[in-house]
């Protein structure tokens, strides 16, 4: 693509306006919660701000991933998927983070995610590279020391241990997960691929700071996107649901300048793959595509713990009530939310020709759905339990209530709540300052 000149006479890519084009087009269809497009808000979010963060640092030295580098970006792009699904795989037994509000078609929601997946590479190295670009750290230089023999196997057996720590003991060592790929620098060092450990030998500890601040940043944004997203991932640590920016935990903003680290590590690890022996390269396609397969499925089934709502799940609504909705505009739980909240329950009434007491109902289900993610089937156990509204719900103990709703899922034949998602239901209820739901 061609860059453009600016007024001012600089060249700006057209991708970059591309870019925010594209991020501009999925902030209306979140905030206008157009049906489907709000729950695919990741995608235009983040591929438009990488195409922005691209457009400048071509702006800032003339060469970027897409201009210069594409087949690098399309590795990136990639190595993405297995790299983010390692720390899926992980999930399984620390169970830190679930999805919400996921995609119904199976296939639209494989797509999503391999798509979303495959921009984590790139946050954590964009602003990096950014940074290099903008001089930062770029004439700070020490006293060249040499690398004993021991420290690279030192560093793959802490990445090692880190592992086997985390997934032994989940509830005390799961920080220790973002510190694995941290062990791929020994291979790094000795096979010659960029190395961390080689720029300290070299008196370099510019790409490390670069790495550790475009890591903070990349977190930042991270979650600011997520916050605004109904598709989303929100985070359920026992000891951490308080205290939080946006969804993350304040104290969790140290694991991004870690990912950022680690992600350098594996990215500089797969690149090298391609000088080795020829049987690794053959047999590392057909092992990662293994690995993936394995870990999406299970990640599917118990980390995303909700589907993006719909009028039809809604008991009070029959087809025809569905109908008059539909016609008037209000297609989705979100947008019924909102006309009832505009126009009150009467008018609304009047407007579509649905009885009052069904949109009544309608609305406080739709109100218990939205709030953070929890979806329309553990909406209606809410209400089976006894709990109509975000109000009731702020009074109850988390603990003494996943035991209830347990009781009735299982009568039901429902898959029950986990303790940490309703933790976190009561806490957002708690906080709120009023009775609508927390996103």
């Amino acid at each position: 693509m061609s860059p453009a000149r600016t007024p001012g006479g600089a060249w700006f890519p057209l991708w970059g306006v591309a870019g925010v084009l594209l991020l501009g087009g999925g902030l209306w269809a979140l905030l206008s919660d157009a049906p489907g497009w709000n729950a695919v808000w990741y995608m235009p979010a983040w591929y438009g701000y990488l195409l922005v963060l691209d457009a400048l640092l071509f702006l800032r030295c003339r060469r970027s991933f897409l201009s210069h580098e594409r087949g690098r970006l399309l590795s990136m792009l990639l190595w993405s998927v297995p790299f983010w699904l390692f720390f899926e795989a992980c999930n399984l037994v620390l169970r830190d983070w679930y999805y919400v509000f996921g995609l119904r078609n199976p296939w639209a929601a494989a797509a999503l995610t391999a798509a979303a997946f495959a921009t984590v590479l790139p946050v954590c190295l964009f602003h990096a590279e950014f940074l290099e670009a903008i001089g930062a750290w770029k004439k700070i230089s020490w006293r060249p020391r040499r690398t004993p023999s021991w420290v690279p196997k030192a560093i793959a057996g802490f990445g090692a241990i880190c592992l086997a720590s985390a997934l032994l003991f989940p509830r005390a060592a799961f920080p220790l997960i973002w510190f694995v790929p941290l062990g791929l620098e020994g291979w790094n060092y000795r096979s010659g691929a960029p190395s961390l450990l080689r720029d300290y030998e070299n008196g370099d500890r510019g790409r490390l700071r670069r790495l550790l601040l475009g890591g903070l940043w990349a977190g930042g944004v991270w979650e600011l996107f997520n916050s605004w997203g109904r598709c989303k991932w929100i985070y359920a640590v026992p000891g951490f649901e308080s205290n939080k920016v946006f969804e993350m935990p304040l104290a969790g903003f140290l694991g991004f300048p870690v990912l950022a680290v680690g992600a350098f590590c594996f990215f500089s690890a797969v690149n090298e793959i391609g000088r080795q022996p020829a049987w690794v390269s053959r047999a590392a396609g057909p092992a990662v595509l293994l690995f993936c397969a394995a870990v999406y499925p299970a990640m599917q089934k118990q980390t995303v713990r909700s589907q993006r709502p719909l009028l039809s799940e809604l008991p009070s609504l029959d087809a025809a009530a569905r109908s008059r909705l539909a016609a008037t505009g209000i297609q989705t739980p979100e947008l019924l939310a909102k006309a009832a909240r505009r126009e009150g329950i009467e008018r609304l009434s009047a407007r579509t020709g649905v009885l009052p007491e069904r949109l009544r109902r309608a609305r406080d289900t739709s109100y218990l759905a939205l709030h953070k993610g929890m979806g329309v089937p553990r909406a209606l156990l809410l209400e089976g339990a006894g709990i109509g509204d975000l109000g009731r719900l702020a009074r109850e103990d988390p603990d003494a209530l996943c035991r209830r709703l347990g009781a009735i899922a299982a009568r039901w034949e429902q898959d029950p709540p986990r303790p940490g998602e309703v933790r976190v239901w009561v806490l957002a209820a708690r906080s709120s300052r009023s009775s609508l739901p927390r996103r």
